[in-house]
């Protein structure tokens, strides 16, 4: 009898973390829909965290944030994010339904940010961004919203100059694209 042990879902995802933080996207249909509304569509990205063991059945309501694209309308928060120190941490983007709209992609990559933000406060690092392969492209140009680029790894004897290095893999595993952020800088600017 061959014994396989159980993988936690850090396992599944092909690395190792300590938290796995969901967030779906999924349109919300005929929600402030009335005549004259600049509200719609509206999407609501549901945040959900566990702990990447097997042991973990349930993920944790964190919170839902609702938009309109890139912006942010609303937040409803069910508890603080209650991740240890020090963890390593994937966020994972999925959609409610297989082909996401413009709306889910722009909604996807604000909530990347601010969960990376909320985790990044907690202690830990944010090792990697799992999106799906379709909606990779399109997260990639949104992020660009917020200042970030894409860019290729730096070789190992290069330093790296931006403070924020996002990676992001594609679900299935095949693509994988670092995205640094440019702030100026007050010198930057004087120039």
């Amino acid at each position: 009898l061959l014994v396989v042990p159980a993988l936690g879902i850090g396992e599944e995802l092909g690395r190792s973390y300590d938290w796995i933080i969901q967030v779906q996207t999924e349109p919300l249909a005929n929600f402030l829909d009335f005549p004259g509304s600049r509200l719609r569509p509206m999407v609501k990205a549901k945040v959900t965290y566990r702990k990447a063991d097997a042991t973990s059945a349930q993920p944790i309501a964190y919170e839902d944030l609702f938009y309109h694209y890139w912006n942010a309308l609303g937040m409803r928060r069910y508890r603080s994010l209650a991740l240890g120190t020090g963890d390593q941490v994937a966020i994972r983007v999925s959609h409610k339904n297989n082909r996401a709209s413009n709306a889910e992609t722009s909604a996807a990559a604000n909530a990347i940010l601010r969960v990376f933000v909320d985790a990044y406060l907690k202690g830990n690092s944010v090792a990697n961004i799992i999106v799906p392969a379709e909606s990779m492209p399109q997260i990639i140009d949104e992020l660009s919203k917020a200042r970030f680029y894409p860019g290729q790894p730096p070789a190992p004897d290069e330093p790296v100059y931006s403070s924020i290095v996002l990676r992001l893999e594609s679900n299935p595993p095949g693509n994988v694209q670092l995205m640094y952020y440019y702030a100026e800088t007050a010198e930057a600017s004087e120039d």
